[in-house]
């Protein structure tokens, strides 16, 4: 290993075709390693007080940490040393005990805020997508299975790009924190951005909605999601349109729940008649949720559920049925069992806030208030329906007459 009085020119210019150790001859126990990628760091060799094992811990690494400072922490740790102290002893066991949490909070400040300009988003995809879910574990303990989960449920979901986002920001976490060796690997490494996936047309039997309403109450969710899903199968609108239901939202006098056009896919306010039974279910929530208007129906942390919590609860706790199923695909069922009990396809379609072939004219756009009774009709309708399928009895619902649609 060459020994050598090093100058801030030698480090800047140093290469190496393999791995090499640089000896400072002015610093007792300061080494410069230069990797063939260029990679150069910052160690300190010594031998350890208590039994004599030698030892190594990293400082930092150039042009981060100059000649200069290096040279300044190196003494602080030989004199640690020469203390008792276990510089690389102590440094491991900070890292043990460093959560995802503690993680994220380093790699925001020292890394993506220094670096990103979009740093701030970051830090928001991090807060909201990651550490909720895994923020407490250790650094060290996270498996490439947790990150899975996280970005899966999203992909689930049908956010394949915030899906891909957030893959792409704890991929960097995790590889910054290898890099300043917080860590020894990433579990991030080799996780590929989800597939887009294959449209899926799954369509639950009437079995299959009974089972999964009945497993409800036993399935050990929370009361927030319980509701959530009650609400995907009362009224079939989007996961993240339930979930993000606020109290002004909701006219509890005339039963309708209007979904600003913010909150839609399609970028049209929507109305939603709530049949008695979906009525229920929302007086329920708001006796729990705050007076304001904006308040969330739907919260664990006073933000608005995340439709991937939604996917995630059907995921762990909802796979009784012999085939995947995702929350999604409720309100794909919704629509087909409508049509089933003779709701017309508009109708339909008006109800689930869907453009298309039916709905695609200038009436269906900007005429929406004429659909409310059919829209109202249908959903109550449909709500009977889905009570006489959960406690199977027999339908008594009569087909909704071509008369009575616009």
């Amino acid at each position: 290993m060459p020994r050598k009085s090093l100058t801030t020119r030698f480090v800047e210019t140093v290469k190496v075709e393999t791995r090499t150790d640089f000896w400072d001859d002015v610093v007792r126990g300061l080494v410069l390693r230069v990797s063939p990628t260029g990679v150069k760091a910052w160690t300190v060799v010594y031998n350890r007080e208590a039994d004599g094992e030698k030892r190594r811990v990293t400082l930092g690494k150039f042009p981060a940490l100059s000649l200069e400072k290096a040279r300044r922490k190196a003494l602080d740790a030989v004199a640690a040393v020469s203390d008792g102290l276990d510089p690389a002893g102590d440094k491991r066991a900070r890292r043990e005990a460093m959560t995802v949490a503690d993680l994220a909070a380093l790699y925001v400040e020292r890394y993506a805020k220094r670096n990103k300009k979009s740093w701030a988003e970051d830090e928001r995809v991090l807060r909201v997508d990651v550490l909720p879910i895994i923020g407490r574990m250790k650094a060290v303990a996270v498996k490439r299975r947790d990150l899975l989960d996280i970005i899966d449920a999203k992909a689930e979901a049908g956010k394949l790009t915030q899906s891909t986002h957030t893959l792409a920001v704890v991929r960097k976490m995790f590889g910054w924190a290898v890099d300043e060796e917080y860590l020894e690997v990433s579990p991030a490494a080799g996780i590929r951005p989800r597939a887009k996936p294959v449209q899926r047309d799954r369509v639950l039997s009437a079995d299959e909605v009974r089972r999964v309403w009945k497993a409800l109450p036993d399935a050990a969710l929370r009361p927030v999601t319980v509701e959530v899903f009650k609400l995907l199968f009362l009224t079939g609108q989007r996961s993240g349109e339930v979930c993000g239901m606020r109290r002004g939202e909701v006219d509890l006098d005339k039963a309708l729940w209007t979904i600003p056009s913010e909150r839609t896919k399609n970028g049209l306010t929507h109305v939603v008649p709530l049949s008695p039974a979906a009525l229920a279910v929302v007086e329920q929530a708001m006796r729990r949720a705050e007076d304001e208007a904006l308040a969330p129906l739907f919260t664990r942390t006073g933000e608005p559920l995340e439709s991937n919590a939604i996917a995630k609860a059907a995921k762990l706790k909802l796979q009784i049925l012999e085939e995947r199923w995702t929350p999604h695909d409720i309100r794909r069922t919704v629509a087909t069992m409508m049509g089933d009990i003779g709701i017309l396809p508009h109708i339909v379609e008006a109800v689930l806030n869907h453009i298309s072939g039916f709905r695609a004219g200038v009436a269906g756009i900007y005429n929406r208030a004429k659909y409310e009774p059919e829209k109202r009709r249908a959903l109550a309708m449909w709500a009977e329906h889905l009570d006489s399928v959960v406690e199977r009895q027999p339908g008594k619902i009569a087909p909704f007459a071509a008369g009575n649609a616009a």
